[in-house]
């Protein structure tokens, strides 16, 4: 995989196909192979791109960090490699990055996609984080990233899906995962949303008990000519547990926002 210098990191990324850009923004803990499914299913009409977050995968990391130096490394990242614009889809904490995007740089953001995602978790955050600093003392993170799979994949998700997602998680270090959890649970996101101004489709399981239906029902209320599409049996990472679907709603939201 290519790397590239952006905003004094070095990311990780990858970019195929040919077309209208889309920018993919991964979960927390994953990595670029998130979006292997969706790759395949829109590299036929789509420039598909996607970056290791700071302290993820591949990409460097140096200390804490805030969803705006994240959205900044990207903002850099699709600078350096010649994308002035493009369509942008978050999931789960790919979520609040899209939307600082969109709030700071609206020429850059041509729509918008957020997937089982939120913009204010800090009722929840300091109870989060305290036990999940306590559980990476004692646990080793490819363990972690286990534990993490059952609670975010749906029982019929391949197996396969389950392991790869615990690899991702392996590969980051136990003090980048408390910095990640801490910028994007202590913040809120409510000012972005309300500055964002892109067409915009959001996407929610019907399982999703992490970030249940509300939280998308909120995004939908503050992003102007949204609309919120809910898909059955897939849960927080819907497009591992239902790719076929969240593929062709994903597809047809772009198709129609690029005529």
């Amino acid at each position: 995989m290519p790397f590239v210098k952006a905003n004094g990191q070095e990311l990780n990324y990858v970019m195929m196909g040919e077309g209208p850009a889309i920018l993919f923004i991964h979960s927390l803990g994953a990595d670029i192979t998130l979006w292997r499914d969706q790759f395949e299913a829109l590299t036929d009409r789509y420039c598909c791109i996607a970056f290791d977050l700071r302290g993820h995968g591949g990409s460097s990391y140096d200390g804490a960090f805030s969803v705006l130096d994240l959205a900044t490394d990207l903002k850099a990242g699709l600078d350096e490699i010649g994308i002035d614009n493009c369509h942008v889809l978050g999931i789960a904490m790919g979520g609040p990055i899209a939307l600082t995007m969109a709030a700071r740089w609206p020429d850059l953001v041509r729509s918008l996609i957020i997937a089982g995602s939120f913009v204010d978790m800090r009722a929840p955050a300091k109870g989060r984080i305290e036990a999940t600093e306590k559980r990476l003392m004692t646990t080793q993170m490819h363990d972690f990233g286990l534990e993490y799979a059952e609670t975010r994949l749906m029982p019929k998700t391949p197996r396969k899906t389950y392991e790869e997602l615990a690899e991702a998680i392996a590969e980051v270090s136990p003090e980048a995962y408390i910095d990640t959890l801490k910028a994007i649970f202590e913040t809120e996101f409510t000012e972005e949303l309300k500055a964002a101004d892109a067409p915009a489709l959001i996407l929610c399981g019907d399982e999703d008990t992490v970030t249940p239906e509300h939280h998308s029902k909120m995004i939908e209320k503050g992003l102007r000519g949204s609309r919120l599409r809910m898909i059955p049996g897939a849960g927080h990472l819907l497009n591992l547990d239902k790719p076929e679907v969240f593929n062709r709603m994903v597809g047809e939201f772009l198709d129609a926002q690029s005529k």
